[in-house]
Parts: C-alpha cells; sequence; structure tokens
C-alpha cells in the first residue's frame, strides 16, 4: 500500500547493505566510549563522588534488561525507527506515534550535544578561546551532513576503527591504574551508596541519568534492521554485544577513575571537567592523555553522525507512513538513505544549540559549549529513557499476548527490572531538583509528550489513515517491505498481524 502522496518519489532504503560487523559498529559508535568516559562522567561524579561506578553499572543493568526486549521483538519484525514501530505493536497507535515522537526527539538532542563536545575539544585541543565554539559547531556540522547522506556503509567501519583504538588507550590507562592500586588502593567502595556527593541513593538515582547517557546507542543498530542483511541474526549480535561491551568497560574506566582521585574525593572528582585526561597524566604520562582527547574528540564528531542517522532513520519511518509529513519519507536518488531528515535533524540540531548555547550558556555548567552538551544530554536522556520504559511495558504485553516460546523470566521479570531501574532514573532527575539550566528539563521532556498526544489526536480527526498505518510497515527479512491490511482489529490492538 503507497503512502499517499509518495507515488513515484525515491522512497526505499538501501536494503541488505549492512553485515553483522557494520550493525556492531553502529551501535558501538553511538556508545562513543571515549566521548562517553571523557566528558560524561565528571558530570556523574558531580553527584555520585566516589560511587560513580554504582551508577554505571546500575545503568547498565537497566540497559541489559531493555537488550533482552529489543532482541525479543527483532527476532519477529526489522523495522526503521524500531521504538516506534515496536511499541506501536505492542500497546497501540497512539502509544507508537508519541514514543517515535519522543525518541525522534530524544536522539535529536544528542546531535547538539555531541556536536557540542566537538566544539569543547577541538578549542581546548587549539587552544581557542570559548568564544570560537559555534564556528566549530556549524563546520562540524556541514562535515556532518554530508557524511549523514552518503551511503550508511561507508561510514561504519571507519567509526568502529576510531571507536576501537580510543578503547586501546583507555583501557592501557585502566590497567596501569588498577595494578597501581589507584591514590589508595583497590576497594570495592565505589560499588556502595556510601561515597556520593549529593545525598547516597539520590546521589546515585540522579548520576544513573548521565550514566545512561553513556549507554544509549547500544540498541541503534534496530534502527538499521531494514538495512541489513540478515536482521534476525545480526541485530541482536549487535545489541547484545555493544551492551555488555559498555558494561565491562564503563565499570573499569569509572572504578580507575573513582580509585584513582580517590573514593572520598568524590569533589575533586566532579569538579574536573577532564577527568580522564587528568589521570592519564599522573598515573601514565602527557602524550597518552592527549591522544585520548584526540580519540574522544573523533568519537564525538562520529557518535553525532550515529545519532543522525538513527534520529532520520525515525523521523523517514513516520513521515513514510503519513504519520509526518511525507517529504520526510523521500530518500537520496543515489545513496537510497533519507535526506530530507537529515538535513532537518542538523538544521534543528544548529538552532537548538544556539538558543541554549547563547541564551543559557553563562550559568554555572562552564561556558556555553559545556552548557550546551550537558543540557541535551540530560534532555536527550529523559526522553529516551521515557520511551525505553514504554519498550519495556510494550515487551511484556506483547510476548504475553503472542505465547511464542514464552518465559516468566526473559519476558516478565527482565523488562520489570527495567522499568524499574528507569523509572529511579527518572525520579532521580527531578527529586532533588538539579541546577539550572538542568532543572528546566523535566518540563521540557513533558511538554515534548503533551504535542506528540495533541499531534497524534489532530491526526485521528483529520487524517485517519495515517493513524491506521502507523507502524504497519517492517523490512521483512528477505522480502520486500510488508504493508498489513488495515482490515485488522481495531486501530490500538496492535497485535502481531504477520
Amino acid at each position: 500500500m503507497a503512502v499517499p502522496g509518495n507515488e513515484g518519489r525515491a522512497s526505499g532504503l538501501a536494503r541488505g547493505t549492512l553485515t553483522t560487523i557494520d550493525a556492531v559498529a553502529i551501535s558501538v559508535t553511538v556508545l562513543a566510549p571515549g566521548m562517553a568516559m571523557l566528558l560524561n562522567v565528571p558530570g556523574v561524579a558531580a553527584v555520585a563522588g566516589g560511587s560513580t561506578p554504582l551508577a554505571f553499572l546500575l545503568g547498565g543493568l537497566a540497559c541489559l534488561a531493555l537488550a533482552v526486549v529489543v532482541v525479543g521483538f527483532t527476532r519477529r519484525m526489522a523495522a526503521a525507527g524500531y521504538a516506534y514501530t515496536y511499541i506501536s505493536r505492542s500497546l497501540g497507535r497512539t502509544t507508537g506515534f508519541v514514543a517515535g515522537w519522543l525518541y525522534a526527539f530524544g536522539v535529536m538532542c544528542f546531535v547538539p550535544m555531541t556536536m557540542a563536545g566537538v566544539a569543547y575539544l577541538a578549542s581546548d585541543l587549539l587552544h581557542l578561546g570559548p568564544s570560537w565554539w559555534f564556528p566549530l559547531f556549524l563546520l562540524g556540522m556541514a562535515l556532518l551532513v554530508a557524511l549523514s547522506i552518503v551511503r550508511i556503509k561507508v561510514t561504519t567501519r571507519l567509526q568502529l576503527a576510531v571507536g576501537a583504538v580510543t578503547v586501546v588507550v583507555i583501557v592501557i590507562v585502566n590497567a596501569v591504574v588498577t595494578a597501581k592500586g589507584g591514590a589508595q588502593g583497590n576497594t570495592a567502595a565505589p560499588f556502595t551508596f556510601a561515597h556520593t556527593e549529593k545525598g547516597g541513593f539520590a546521589g546515585v538515582f540522579y548520576g544513573i541519568i548521565l550514566g545512561i547517557t553513556s549507554y544509549i546507542g547500544f540498541e541503534t543498530a534496530a534502527d538499521f534492521g531494514e538495512e541489513t542483511a540478515n536482521p534476525r541474526r545480526s541485530i541482536p549480535i549487535a545489541v547484545v554485544a555493544s551492551v555488555a561491551f559498555a558494561m565491562v568497560f564503563y565499570l573499569w574506566t569509572t572504578y580507575s577513575l573513582a580509585i584513582g582521585f580517590g573514593v572520598n574525593n568524590g569533589a575533586t572528582f566532579g569538579g574536573d571537567s577532564f577527568a580522564l585526561k587528568t589521570i592519564a597524566e599522573r598515573f601514565v604520562g602527557a602524550p597518552l592523555a592527549a591522544l585520548i582527547e584526540v580519540g574522544a574528540l573523533m568519537s564525538a564528531f562520529l557518535v553525532c553522525v550515529g545519532c543522525t542517522t538513527a534520529a532520520s532513520r525515525t523521523l523517514f519511518a513516520m513521515g513514510r507512513e503519513g504519520a509526518l509529513p511525507t517529504w520526510l519519507g523521500r530518500t537520496h536518488h543515489r545513496f537510497h538513505t533519507p535526506a530530507n531528515a537529515t538535513v532537518t535533524i542538523a538544521v534543528l540540531g544548529t538552532v537548538l544549540a544556539a538558543v541554549v548555547g547563547f541564551g543559557l550558556g553563562a550559568g554555572d555548567l562552564g561556558g556555553a559549549a559545556i552548557t550546551v552538551y550537558y543540557f541535551f544530554a540530560t534532555l536527550g536522556t529523559l526522553a529516551v529513557i521515557t520511551v525505553y520504559i514504554g519498550l519495556c511495558i510494550g515487551g511484556m504485553v506483547f510476548f504475553r499476548r503472542i505465547r511464542d516460546r514464552y518465559s516468566v523470566v526473559a519476558h516478565l521479570w527482565v523488562p520489570a527490572t527495567g522499568v524499574v531501574l528507569f523509572g529511579a532514573a527518572l525520579v532521580g532527575s527531578v527529586y532533588p531538583a538539579p541546577t539550572a539550566p538542568l532543572n528546566l528539563t523535566p518540563y521540557i521532556t513533558v511538554a515534548v509528550v503533551l504535542v506528540g498526544v495533541v499531534v497524534v489526536a489532530f491526526l485521528r480527526i483529520r487524517r485517519p489513515d495515517a493513524v491506521q498505518r502507523i507502524g504497519t510497515i517492517l523490512g521483512e527479512e528477505g522480502r520486500e517491505i510488508a504493508v498489513f491490511s488495515p482490515q485488522v482489529p481495531g486501530p490500538d490492538q496492535g497485535h502481531d498481524h504477520r
């Protein structure tokens, strides 16, 4: 069934062009381990202090639970805009639309976030003043658009290579710090609630927000289900491999940082914007520390490309089905990538960065670029965590309904664990209230949800045919895109009609 208004237009993705290695590269790249460990960890340590590794452990367990849910869905269906489609199929079209809307918004937030990280690191490496952040931002964004529109396979191997080199360098630092016992010796204390800077449980739970920011992206390969040659095999491998790698790598790195500063020196740890670089210089040497910063800069740029390509697939999927303007559902005539969606994301990301950087960038977070980074990191994570909760709940509903190899542990208790841990992170982000301007992020997230509800309500009244198509287009392995018959039980029942 063609989407009205799309006849004769380029609307197909480059099907079957990605291998398992490419899928793994996409997920690991969006994790951006080098950038995450250099820029995200100090933000967590500012509240979690010496207990920062515990925040990363709990965030990792939540993402591991989600990975089980995503793998279960992926083995039954492959689609661009995976969260949008999976929630539509499990919790109904209205909820699916809002989830897709919120997920696209959340991932789009990571575009100005990561490009601000690029500008921040570049200005530091080039010894430029803080006012250079926006020209560097614009330069990076222009290059990003070009890389995002070419075939995705062109960039995935480069992304994996850069990420691998950066990880190796950080692993060397971890090994040296652990072998030397850090400042006061090896200890299990970083995995307790006793060393936070802001009140035990509350400090760790708020820290989970930026901790989960570092994990977000492990499931990104699922967005490329239609472009992967063997999605039911490749996507689960990519999702599980990336989250398992992230947990091991992040826990070791945050542990080496915690003991490197000393578990009782959380204020110093959290107050150092380049904590990983500081520890590398102290325990290994300045050349390796500089290499970490270069690797983090490259990782930040490549993850910005990854976030753009992931968000563009969700907008493409929603535009293709008519839930958003069909203009977004068109692809480049040569590269078969969602070019219109990509340009839209780049323009919005630039505008949002300018608004926050020039309007809110004089706060206590350390200047315009770093304010843009932490503001959109927090806002994007709140949006995506909300969708993650929806995916976990949707998994419990979907797998119980289809009764296909149903497991109480895998299909009930595991996603329920994800709901609890992601929920704790949401609560921790609201109470106690974070510093300005981060205290605005929960309200903006609620506003985005309400706008999504209004939009889908408008569609139900004015374009009910578009609502009927929500979540119906899947890229079936070995087949053309399957569009399910509209003669299905109720618009919100969300059954699997394959």
